[in-house]
């Protein structure tokens, strides 16, 4: 993902892929004319983890789908969606796979792959993500999540949206964290969300050395 702005394909694919696991290939067909991407039914996105999907279609997914399937509905879909496009990313970086069989301490390799994501999306790690050893925790900052910059732009902080729902960044987060889950569990929580009115969404990964 870069700035605000984009998708890269391998995670748009992966927000389909979960629609039509869910839905079945009819349900993902329903959402994707109700979203006004009835030319994604035939020609989806490849899992290209470089090329990009226009901002407005990736606004029109994340709002087609939070309309059609509800707060709660949108959120249980996208976060399996940001699970999803992890492992497909991984399966595709040489790189991503070393680093998971590295012997390295296994905190330092939770914490060089959150700075990946980082860095693949365009972020420097050093300005919006924080360690703190002492609770064991791993915070990260985003003042134009991807998730929900588009939507606030075009028509400013939604109502009716209570708490943080940044579902698909949340899988993500959770996703990374899965890569090292036979030496490190970790567990998401997004705690601040532009959705609901907050000046960033804040991600906050709690892990535990196995």
């Amino acid at each position: 993902m870069t700035q605000g702005s984009a998708l890269t394909h391998l995670a748009y694919r992966a927000v389909l892929d979960s629609l039509e696991d869910v839905l079945g290939r009819n349900g993902l067909i329903s959402v994707l004319r109700f979203a006004g991407l009835g030319e994604m039914i035939d020609n989806p996105p490849d899992h290209d983890p470089d090329a990009r999907v226009g901002h407005e279609d990736v606004t029109k997914l994340f709002t087609g789908v939070r309309d059609i399937m509800g707060d709660a509905g949108y959120g249980a879909l996208m976060y399996r969606g940001g699970m999803k496009m992890v492992k497909s990313a991984v399966s595709h970086s040489p790189a991503v796979q070393a680093l998971i069989e590295m012997d390295l301490d296994p905190v330092e390799k939770l914490k060089l792959g959150y700075s990946a994501y980082l860095m693949n999306s365009g972020y420097d790690p050093e300005k919006i993500m924080e360690h703190l050893p002492e609770k064991n925790e791993i915070v990260i900052h985003r003042k134009d999540c991807t998730e929900c910059d588009d939507l606030i732009q075009r028509h400013g902080v939604p109502e009716g949206i209570t708490k943080p729902s940044c579902a698909f960044v949340r899988g993500i987060m959770k996703g990374v964290g899965d890569c090292f889950i036979k030496e490190v569990e970790v567990s998401v929580v997004e705690e601040a969300c532009r959705l609901t009115g907050d000046s960033e969404c804040c991600y906050r990964m709690t892990y535990r050395v196995k």
